[in-house]
């Protein structure tokens, strides 16, 4: 059961209904406990004011009358019992009192009253009130009294217990309903989840590509990023079966050229295989960067965009030290905060190497890498900008694909556009190609996943 987050959720509920519904039931039946005791305390209070008012004193000694008016006084093992006691002892019982014995008695100052429950020799309890009083008697002299009327708790106990088991039912049936109710807004509660588990299945099975349906938005993340793993999971493979098919193909041409000399015997012969070893091997080349782009997707790591790029910036120095380029970072970013590139630190290496490396190549003497956020949430954007020739409007689009160069006479395969291309495509970004405004060469922006972390 504990291993079901449905079964730990009723289980928990089933705890917590029993705890509280049993403290409910507990405070009622001490409240309902209280009541009785209280009113019986008035109960025998009232009693006590018909004796006082049945009271005579003859000869300097108070005396009741033998019939009284409240009937059970006068019948034996009533049940309701009364006295009437100075410090020397019982001055006067009651009828319905004979043969019982009324325990010690307490002298009360004028006025006090004392209630409490007392067991007699019978083990059968009885609530008993003792009231003190100040009489005056002939020749006012003042004596001390103390009236005890003493009743039996079984009629209050019926009571009690009727209402116990009436209390116990109701709130059985309320956690049973309650229960009910709670297990119904679970299953309802719980439906995401088990929704959930069925499109993965349903991916599983190979019946469908992506997770599928309106989800609550404490799970949405998840299914956001399980929709992005296997839609990574799929274009991977798809570049896997591309970039065979590619390779292949583009093999078939300098393999032929290879064929056809050494069947004709040329005397060219070995620069023609340079010349086509060359070519192989550049073709070579760029598929195994395109593989570089099918990594898998690391969800949830961040990676400080000004960091990676400082330490190219620092590589690229030494490299082309004799150009003596000027390269900085600029940030649009209003706050202390600082860009974090949402993905593989390694694509991320592979697109600013890429970018940096041609804006070294290419410019005069000033570059500049621009970083910020974009208006969609959560895209950030790196602008790369460079003081050269720029590239023409019409080789824009085109320098993106195999092969394309915007510049001949500078060396180059023209791969490591394309291999840009495939990543930003990869985490769904946008690549886009002006003439920069501040520096009048070529400016490269890539809007790609990223957020913001404090500094």
């Amino acid at each position: 059961m504990f291993s079901s987050l449905r079964g730990r959720l009723f289980s928990s509920t089933v705890v917590i209904l029993i705890l509280f519904l049993g403290g409910t039931g507990w405070g009622l039946i001490q409240a309902f406990t209280s009541s009785i005791e209280k009113g019986a305390q008035e109960q025998l209070q009232l009693h006590i004011y018909s004796l006082l008012s049945a009271a005579n004193e003859s000869g300097g000694r108070l005396f009741l009358p033998e019939a009284l008016q409240e009937p059970r006084f006068n019948v034996l093992s009533s049940g309701l019992y009364g006295a009437v006691a100075d410090k020397a002892g019982f001055l006067w019982r009651s009828e319905s009192s004979t043969g019982v014995g009324l325990g010690k008695v307490t002298s009360l100052d004028p006025g006090a009253s004392h209630f409490s429950v007392v067991s007699l020799d019978s083990d059968a309890q009885f609530y008993r009130l003792g009231f003190g009083i100040v009489w005056e008697g002939e020749g006012g002299v003042e004596h001390r009294y103390t009236f005890i009327v003493m009743e039996a708790t079984d009629r209050y106990r019926v009571q009690q217990t009727s209402f116990e088991n009436v209390l116990w039912k109701w709130l059985a049936g309320l956690g049973g309903i309650l229960l009910i109710a709670q297990w119904l807004v679970m299953q309802w509660g719980l439906s995401p989840m088990g929704k959930l588990a069925h499109q993965v299945r349903l991916i599983e099975e190979g019946q469908t590509q992506q997770l599928q349906g309106r989800f609550p938005k404490e799970i949405s993340p998840v299914v956001n990023n399980l929709n992005q793993l296997v839609s990574h999971e799929h274009r991977q493979r798809e570049r896997y079966k591309n970039t065979l098919g590619d390779l292949a193909h583009s093999l078939k041409t300098p393999l032929a050229v290879l064929r056809g000399a050494s069947d004709q015997g040329s005397e060219s012969l070995s620069e023609i295989v340079e010349t086509q070893v060359k070519r192989m091997d550049q073709i070579v080349e760029y598929q195994l960067k395109r593989a570089v782009a099918s990594r898998a997707v690391k969800l949830g790591c961040s990676i400080p965009v000004d960091e990676v790029c400082q330490k190219l910036l620092s590589t690229l120095d030494k490299v082309y030290r004799d150009k003596g380029v000027v390269a900085t970072i600029e940030s649009d970013i209003e706050t202390q905060a600082t860009l974090q590139f949402v993905g593989d630190e390694g694509d991320l290496l592979e697109l600013m190497g890429n970018l940096l490396d041609n804006a070294y190549k290419h410019c005069s003497r000033q570059v500049q890498v621009t970083l910020g956020m974009a208006e969609t949430e959560q895209v950030g954007f790196i602008r790369v900008d460079d003081d050269g020739l720029g590239i023409p409007d019409d080789l824009g689009e085109q320098v993106l694909n195999r092969g394309v160069r915007a510049d001949t006479e500078t060396p180059g395969q023209g791969i490591g556009m394309a291999v840009v291309q495939d990543i930003v495509k990869g985490y769904r970004g946008d690549i886009s190609i002006e003439r920069s405004s501040q520096l009048g060469g070529a400016s490269i922006c890539l809007q790609l996943p990223c957020r913001l972390a404090d500094s």
